[in-house]
């Protein structure tokens, strides 16, 4: 009996000036009904184009070179749009990785999720049309659904404009759901209500799901299978137990190991060396083979086939050949298990000798007001204050909607404060925010140190998407700062400062051409830190800055943070949801709960004796 989902050899390339990028290779695969495929693997790997291919949703410049998709039986590999239309929505629907980009920016949100319901109840009353709006908000974790549908995507948090997009995707009961990173800018809360609504949803409509993501805590949590892509080709398959906790293809166990679990006491990171092939030519042989260390002759030359470990488990390593010689630690690390994946209580003191007792950042009874209407406003930061010493790296921590970037915007000067909040006893109480004494939010101080101010300090953005102007080519994006500032490049010409940075994060410098349209989510947010860094500021506000990073890039990021703190002095105000990352990372953290700050400690004192029923929550949500 035929699966519901067949793909068969696929092979999908883009036609670019220097010849087509191989994005896909030779991919098999198939979905039955009610399973949850995860498909895992680094940026650029193919993951996301893999899931558009099926849904025909690539620009005009791909092509698929080869293969056959089939949905019920049915091949659609040749179907035009006209065909596709009538299959999208109700037959499967996808979840974008960029929510920014898949909404309106000038139409209500509620009206966007109701055109998705009309297009397949186009008889429905406008009374039902608002009960399924609410419903579908309401099950994505949308709180207040009724006040919300009102309001527009410039009012909703990163981790609510992925839930609007949520809801969108679910209007039509697809019977396949193909979800890009969908957790990725949401808290760990919010992941866990979404996971269990993925898994509700598939068990009751026998919904299947494509769950593309990098996080192999959530691929642990949700998956029955695991595919996992390297240079456009799955190198691994399985059940998400063989494939997790016994991973036998080295890019696999490398993905592994890159995570903060398994750093314990060290003060990095592991990272797998070097980067990924160029897919404009991949390489003759294994495509892995230049970053494995026990890499065989053969690898270089020939291609490995899928060697069989189990019925289900399957690794395409030549290391895995009854020939090949048995190298002595070649996969050192043990078995993993699901609980490795998580957070544990068992940290050290990470404080940096960097660290001084001058204040940088004094952050004192800080709030800010959104007017959504002339009737309705929202209180999204309400009287916080903290303070972040030099060389420090400051966690905050908290729901998707709390108030965490907005914060980050008001400190960084891009939002006005509200100006006056209510002291401790109720009185009233003056903003202040001070970087280095000068207290930013008055006009005067501001504008006299106005380059100072400017130089010193960098933002990371949460949605690259937007903060990387699409009409400029990576080189420049990267250097604009410097030509905005006239500053000297310190490497002797601008392309050398860019090439220099984007070896910094792990790109290759054929990127610097590129326009960020062509380029991954988790490699846009890369140049997005590269130009950050290229000013090397004293404070650098990072706004979820590896949300969209996957488990390699991320170790590799995180690295240079800690390398930058401790070798230059680096100041961070870390924002994230990611609490393994703050247990790693960070020496003191902050928890924000609707727009309070409801508790401050070190990591090691948070994290062993939280105070706070909120914070309590939090460990407990990724503790399982």
């Amino acid at each position: 009996m035929p699966g519901l989902l067949e793909v068969n050899n696929l092979s999908v390339s883009f036609d670019t000036p220097k010849g087509a990028v191989q994005a896909v290779r030779n991919v098999s695969f198939t979905l039955s009904a009610g399973e949850i495929v995860a498909v895992v693997g680094e940026s650029g790997c193919g993951k996301s184009v893999l899931c558009k291919s099926i849904m025909k949703l690539l620009p005009s410049s791909a092509r698929i070179r080869s293969g056959s998709i089939r949905v019920k039986g049915v091949d659609i590999t040749g179907y035009g749009e006209r065909e596709m239309q009538r299959l999208r929505g109700k037959l499967f629907s996808m979840i974008l990785q960029d929510p920014a980009a898949a909404l309106n920016p000038i139409m209500p949100v509620g009206k966007q999720i109701a055109e998705a319901v009309k297009v397949h109840q186009p008889k429905i009353s406008k009374l039902e049309l608002k009960r399924r709006v609410v419903e579908l908000m309401t099950m994505t974790g949308i709180d207040r659904p009724e006040e919300r549908m009102e309001m527009y995507p410039c009012h909703f948090s990163g981790g609510m404009k992925q839930r609007s997009v949520m809801a969108a995707a679910l209007a039509g009961n697809p019977k396949i759901l193909f979800a890009d990173e969908p957790t990725t800018a949401l808290d760990v809360t919010i992941q866990a209500q979404i996971l269990k609504l993925f898994k509700d949803i598939s068990k009751k409509l026998g919904m299947s799901v494509v769950l593309v993501t990098h996080d192999l805590g959530t691929a642990s949590q949700i998956a029955d299978r695991v595919l996992v892509m390297y240079a456009g080709k799955i190198v691994e398959t399985g059940t998400a137990k063989e494939v997790l906790g016994d991973p036998r293809h080295p890019y696999t166990r490398g993905l592994l190991r890159s995570l903060p679990a398994f750093s314990k006491g060290k003060k990095t990171l592991y990272t797998i060396p070097g980067m990924p092939p160029s897919l404009l030519h991949p390489p003759a042989g294994d495509a892995f083979a230049c970053r494995n260390e026990y890499a065989l002759r053969i690898d270089y030359e020939e291609e490995p086939p899928m060697f069989r470990i189990t019925d289900t488990h399957y690794a395409a390593a030549w290391l895995l050949d009854k020939r090949a010689p048995k190298i002595p630690g070649s996969l050192p690390e043990p078995a993993i298990h699901t609980e490795d994946l998580h957070v544990s209580v068992e940290t050290e003191d990470n404080a940096p000798s960097t660290r001084h007792d001058e204040i940088l950042l004094d952050v004192q009874h800080l709030s800010h007001t959104f007017s959504v209407t002339k009737k309705l406003s929202v209180k999204a930061v309400d009287n916080v204050s903290f303070q972040i010493r030099r060389g420090e790296i400051f966690g905050l921590v908290g729901e998707s909607g709390s108030g965490k970037s907005t914060a980050a915007r008001c400190i960084m000067n891009i939002c006005r404060p509200a100006g006056i909040s209510k002291g401790v006893k109720g009185e009233p109480a003056k903003t202040r925010i001070l970087y280095k004494g000068i207290d930013v939010c008055d006009r005067g101080q501001f504008r006299a140190n106005k380059r100072m101010l400017e130089t010193t300090r960098q933002i990371i953005f949460q949605d690259s998407g937007s903060s990387l102007n699409p009409r400029m080519k990576v080189c420049d994006i990267i250097t604009e700062p410097m030509k905005i500032q006239n500053i000297i490049p310190p490497r002797g010409t601008l392309r050398a400062e860019a090439r220099f940075q984007m070896h910094y994060v792990g790109l290759d410098e054929g990127y610097l051409d590129k326009y960020p349209t062509e380029l991954s989510g988790g490699q846009r947010q890369r140049v997005a830190i590269a130009r950050a860094l290229a000013m090397e500021p004293e404070l650098l506000v990072a706004d979820e800055p590896a949300a969209s990073l996957d488990v390699s890039i991320q170790a590799q990021i995180v690295n240079l943070f800690r390398h930058l703190q401790r070798e230059h002095g680096f100041t961070f105000l870390f924002i994230t949801h990611d609490l393994a990352m703050v247990e790693f990372l960070c020496d003191r953290v902050g928890v924000m709960y609707k727009g309070k700050l409801v508790e401050t400690a070190s990591v090691k004192e948070l994290f062993s004796d939280p105070k706070h029923e909120y914070t309590k929550k939090l460990l407990g949500a990724v503790r399982g």
